[in-house]
């Protein structure tokens, strides 16, 4: 890692350095504080999507259009394509925030050290991709490596403590008592978010309890069909969880504008500088 990479690392740090502190100091906070953190993490998850969305669409347009044409000028349009990212990233902002009121302290601690190795990451894929990726598109790609190796990560942790966690036990259970047992919201003034919070945490019992039970019911069509259910959500919450964050530490050092400053530049002429931020 050299010193021009220490503020990219800095910067994802303080993304998790945000939501620990979100996450304890919730109970003191209101819907306005919760308003604040949505508007900051939509326009951090806009940059990442709005980056990973314009490099496919670019690499589209220089792979398959005449730059001249009437399609590749209406592809060229970005600012609907942004609107649309926002929007999405505005649901996945409120997810990012109330998902962090649900977090157990080992995956603060695993999220953490993910932060450390994206930041060793993310230069080396850079120069790995020298010779092998055009220029414009090198650091958007290098991003886009890095963000499917936290996700990867992430996830594969969670998958593991939900099948061979010795935790919470559920056995002889039904599934409807499990539900109850895991909805218990965080204490926070805003009550929609602690409904949310409590809800994320239900489904997370509700995983729990399908892999415990999962091969016990296998007899009781009704239960074994929620099991089934309840395993398949609660992998993709934990999928979803992993890619939310990972999207977000990208995208403080996502730059978008660069690609939309690069259109039309010659392809021999120096973009790494300003591609990279």
């Amino acid at each position: 890692m050299t010193y021009s990479d220490i503020p990219r690392l800095l910067t994802m740090v303080l993304v998790w350095l945000v939501l620990l502190a979100w996450h304890f100091l919730a109970g003191r906070s209101g819907c306005l504080t919760v308003i604040g953190l949505v508007a900051l993490f939509t326009l951090v998850l806009t940059q990442s999507a709005t980056e990973i969305a314009l490099t496919k669409r670019q690499a589209f347009i220089d792979a398959c259009l005449d730059p001249g044409g009437s399609l590749a000028r209406l592809l060229g349009r970005r600012y609907l394509l942004v609107a649309q990212e926002a929007a999405k990233s505005l649901g996945l902002a409120v997810f990012l925030v109330v998902s962090a009121l649900t977090l157990a302290p080992r995956q603060w601690s695993l999220m953490f050290a993910v932060v450390l190795l994206l930041g060793l990451l993310l230069p080396r894929f850079y120069g790995a991709f020298a010779g092998q990726v055009r220029e414009r598109y090198r650091y958007a790609t290098a991003r886009r490596w890095t963000l499917w190796c936290s996700v990867a990560l992430l996830w594969l942790e969670a998958l593991i403590v939900l099948f061979f966690s010795s935790g919470e036990n559920f056995m002889g259970l039904r599934w409807q008592e499990a539900i109850v047992h895991g909805a218990r919201g965080p204490d926070i003034q805003c009550a929609l978010v602690a409904q949310v919070a409590a809800l994320l945490s239900a489904l997370d019992a509700l995983g729990f309890w399908s892999v415990q039970n999962l091969q016990r019911n296998l007899a009781d069509l009704p239960q074994s069909l929620v099991a089934g259910l309840g395993l398949l959500a609660a992998m993709g919450l934990a999928f979803l969880r992993a890619y939310v964050f990972s999207l977000a530490l990208i995208g403080v050092v996502a730059r978008p504008w660069a690609l939309w400053r690069l259109e039309g530049r010659p392809e021999g002429r120096p973009e790494g500088r300003l591609a990279g931020g």
